[in-house]
């Protein structure tokens, strides 16, 4: 009669331990499929960002070379009075006066100073619009880094959860032997031992 109570605790036992790895194999696959489902988020963020992070390079290098553009124009305004008043020198002595040729040359520097100044304003408009790019640009590489971090993470996560869940599965399929096996000897023992009690549960 104690081998049987033996059995019958034992059977209980393994029972509650086949219970318990399958509870455990169904929290890690759970796990796993979060896992797997944040991957999916953090890698579709990852491709806006690279998206977002290429067109802004390629405005900055627009901005770079109108930059380039205008400070030559800017050195080319420069050095435009002198040049002009080299070609207008003949025509000054032969057409008309001193006066009239300083007037024109003032009207000239007046023009060219305006320019310079127009395009030194430009220059300074898109040096403000290139930084503002630039710092957008270095929030959208930190904000890659810490993906990438995080996609690397949620991975290792997710293939230690699936490890688990294995793991939680082969123990559970072991443990579910054992109880077999157990039952087994206890069906043999319960005809000497409940001899008259076909109906007796084997549990308590």
């Amino acid at each position: 009669m104690l081998k049987k109570q033996d059995l019958e605790r034992a059977v209980e036992e393994q029972e509650d331990r086949v219970a318990s790895a399958f509870e455990r194999m169904k929290r890690a696959e759970a796990y796993a499929n979060e896992c797997q489902m944040e991957l999916g988020k953090v890698r579709v963020e990852n491709s806006e960002l690279d998206r977002l992070n290429a067109h802004l390079e390629k405005q900055v290098k627009e901005l770079n070379v109108r930059i380039v553009d205008l400070e030559t124009k800017s050195l080319a305004n420069a050095s435009r009075p002198a040049t002009i008043s080299r070609r207008a020198d003949p025509r000054i002595e032969e057409l008309t006066s001193q006066l009239s040729g300083k007037a024109g040359n003032q009207r000239t520097v007046r023009d060219a100073k305006h320019a310079v100044a127009e395009v030194e304003r430009q220059r300074a408009k898109f040096e403000e619009e290139r930084r503002a790019y630039e710092a957008k640009l270095e929030e959208l590489r930190r904000r890659t880094d810490q993906l990438h971090t995080q996609e690397n993470e949620l991975q290792s996560a997710k293939r230690r959860a699936e490890r688990d869940a294995a793991d939680y599965k082969q123990k559970a399929l072991n443990l579910e032997r054992d109880n077999e096996r157990l039952r087994n000897r206890l069906a043999i023992d319960r005809p000497s031992s409940a001899y008259g009690s076909p109906h007796t549960s084997p549990r308590k």
